[in-house]
């Protein structure tokens, strides 16, 4: 199914847009397939028993075009007939009427060629396979063969003692072929190693958020204005005795008179303007102790252990 689908996006977005339902014909004895294209009007193949008969072409020379109602030569006989002297839609009319299940209609002449559209390759000229005017009439399914497929068929038709049964089925596996699948493999790797990187850069990207302090958490941490001592001789047991020589961690420059600093929770004091960048663009743990600036402090209401 994820294949299917990949096959889906890559043919849109390589611009292919297939608008020929292809079938295949199997002949029973030798189990050899043989592509052919489904008319546009008529009845579909039933899938997926398919359609199974005798093929056989008019005895008569000049009944192989199919241009006229003929007796019918077997029960669930499927009709061979080669394209021209009428028009598509004439020749199925008629072999309906001769009793005929299905028809293939073959090109008969070199220069008659059907094409055979498979995935992004196209085989033959173009023949049109549209019925004109009102089809509602045409009760059996049609195909077309190209001119070798119709000279194989035609022969091994003619070599058999016996009627030559054939299986006609849809065949959406026949739309895929060599170079289509070939890209598959090919941009497949691609595709998914696009779609892991980008899931890969999402989740750096939620853990880089993870990982940093929020802003307004951040401006409101306790602030204090840095005052340097007026001699050496007052010294205390406050914080702010080693004031003179104290510097930031983060820049390494000495404080000075009037520098606003900011007041972690684990009481390291740093610039504001260099701690203010540091939680909210590299981590948000204190570049001294490693502790994390936004953890809750425990009080008598923190349980022991975290569920």
């Amino acid at each position: 199914m994820v294949l299917y689908t990949l096959i889906l996006v890559l043919s849109t977005l390589l611009g292919y847009q297939s608008q020929v339902v292809l079938a295949s014909i199997t002949v029973i004895a030798t189990n050899e397939t043989y592509v052919d294209r489904m008319a546009a009007f008529g009845p579909r193949i039933a899938e997926p028993e398919g359609l199974t008969g005798y093929l056989m072409a008019p005895l008569s020379t000049d009944l192989r075009h199919g241009c006229e109602v003929m007796e019918a030569p077997s029960d669930e006989w499927i009709a061979l007939v080669e394209r021209g002297n009428c028009s598509f839609i004439e020749k199925i009319r008629y072999m309906q009427q001769s009793g005929a299940v299905a028809v293939v209609v073959g090109a008969g002449k070199q220069g008659q060629r059907i094409r055979i559209v498979v995935g992004l390759q196209c085989r033959t000229q173009l023949l049109s396979s549209i019925g004109t005017g009102d089809t509602s009439d045409v009760q059996i399914p049609s195909v077309f063969v190209a001119q070798r497929q119709y000279q194989a068929l035609l022969q091994q038709s003619e070599l058999f003692r016996h009627p030559m049964q054939v299986r006609m089925e849809k065949n959406d596996m026949l739309t895929w072929p060599l170079l289509d699948m070939l890209l598959v493999v090919v941009l497949s790797p691609a595709v998914m190693m696009l779609f892991i990187y980008t899931t890969w850069r999402m989740r750096q990207r939620q853990q880089r958020k993870e990982d940093l302090a929020p802003t307004d958490f951040v401006t409101k941490l306790p602030l204090r204005t840095f005052k340097a001592k007026q001699s050496d001789k007052a010294t205390t047991d406050d914080s702010s005795d080693d004031d003179r020589h104290a510097e930031c961690a983060i820049c390494l420059e000495d404080y000075v008179d009037g520098d606003n600093l900011r007041v972690l929770p684990c009481k390291h004091e740093f610039h504001a303007s260099c701690i203010d960048a540091w939680l909210t663009g590299h981590k948000k743990f204190c570049p001294v102790c490693k502790s994390d600036v936004c953890r809750k402090e425990a009080n008598e209401n923190t349980p022991l252990l975290s569920v």
